[in-house]
């Protein structure tokens, strides 16, 4: 695997611009600059068919105040990881080595980490003389996942065990961050779909972990970046999964502690339903929960029942009032090891993934 952190070769041939019609651009973009398209969150990416030696790809950050300079990109070809890209503001093409030159390669581009390490910016391609380059076809099937940091890959690619033989509570490094190795990605590997997510770490149903009310998810959902630009919803999933909620129970842990209010939970995630089903109103959607919240911990609080309960009561009023096809499922437990502050590690993503696999391929008949 080459690891580009800044690493820049010059080749001397051919120019695609972002603007080429052999690129996919799958998740939230905007094209307001066609020739530098940008983008938020973890898991957007970029595909398209190689046939060559060499190949630069051109990529910068677009830092904001406040965000971080910390992308993280992975390099696919034919769905296995070559290269780990960390590009910087200034716009640089980084090489890749590809050696096929004389049959195309599917070639992926995709953003590990999430939209407070920075804005990602796509600048195209340069390759060798006697390189070319194809539009790959679109998959017969599209799933749009809706979430938080268990969804974004917060802190997945290490394993800490619990207290007292180490502690979990580390902080967030952007390099421990990999989107590409979450259930929600290795879910629509399994089905064969194209794949589409906006997530983000912290993020509830009506309010944060942290207990603020500003940049929710239902907020965020109508725009490309966490803080604006119009989102124009022409990925038309099949299948939309709904993961949220265990952040709106994070205050729970407090003390003394400050308990989620059932009525603003229910509420505001009905009317973010209609939000979805708005533009999307042949998809189907799932309900999910679970994998990181107990009934056990807080002792006495019965978190776990109470947020199955008002998803449960989500379902069926949202079944009463829509025609949309509406399922639910709960994920196990995950189990230590753990990664960076108690997430998932990449083998509970994993387990993530093979548990609700069976569950979505027999619900939408696939």
């Amino acid at each position: 695997m080459i690891i580009c952190l800044g690493f820049v070769l010059k080749t001397h041939g051919k120019f695609a611009s972002a603007h080429s019609e052999s690129f996919r651009y799958i998740g939230r973009f905007d094209f307001s600059n066609p020739q530098s398209p940008s983008f938020a969150h973890s898991g957007t990416h970029i595909e398209f068919l190689f046939k060559g030696t060499q190949l630069e790809i051109g990529l910068s950050n677009d830092v904001l105040p406040n965000i971080e300079d910390l992308n993280y990109y992975t390099v696919l070809k034919n769905g296995q990881k070559i290269a780990t890209i960390k590009p910087s503001k200034i716009k640089a093409f980084f090489s890749v080595n590809i050696h096929t030159p004389d049959t195309f390669c599917r070639i992926q581009v995709i953003k590990r980490t999430e939209s407070f390490c920075g804005i990602g910016v796509f600048h195209g391609v340069k390759y060798n003389e006697e390189g070319a380059l194809q539009r790959p076809p679109e998959k017969l099937r599209k799933i749009e996942w809706i979430g938080d940091s268990f969804l974004a890959g917060y802190g997945n690619m290490v394993a800490i065990d619990p207290p007292p033989k180490d502690n979990p509570s580390t902080g967030f490094h952007a390099e421990n961050e990999d989107a590409y190795q979450t259930f929600g990605v290795i879910t629509s590997r399994n089905l064969h779909a194209d794949y589409s997510c906006i997530a983000m770490s912290g993020k509830g149903v009506y309010r944060n972990y942290d207990t603020t009310e500003e940049e929710t998810v239902p907020k965020i959902y109508p725009f490309i970046y966490p803080d604006g630009g119009k989102y124009d919803f022409l990925f038309k999933p099949d299948l939309i999964v709904i993961k949220l909620g265990t952040n709106d129970f994070g205050a729970e842990m407090n003390q003394p502690p400050n308990m989620t209010d059932s009525s603003r939970f229910v509420s505001t995630y009905l009317k973010f339903l209609h939000d979805v089903i708005n533009n999307n109103p042949t998809s189907k959607i799932v309900l999910a929960l679970g994998g990181g919240i107990s009934n056990s911990f807080p002792k006495g609080l019965n978190r776990l029942k109470r947020y199955r309960n008002w998803v449960q009561k989500v379902k069926i009023e949202a079944e009463q009032k829509y025609m949309n096809e509406f399922g639910f499922f709960e994920f196990k437990l995950m189990e230590p090891p753990y990664g960076e502050d108690w997430h998932p590690t990449v083998n509970d993503q994993n387990k993530f993934a093979k548990e609700i696999t069976p569950f979505l391929k027999k619900f939408m008949g696939w």
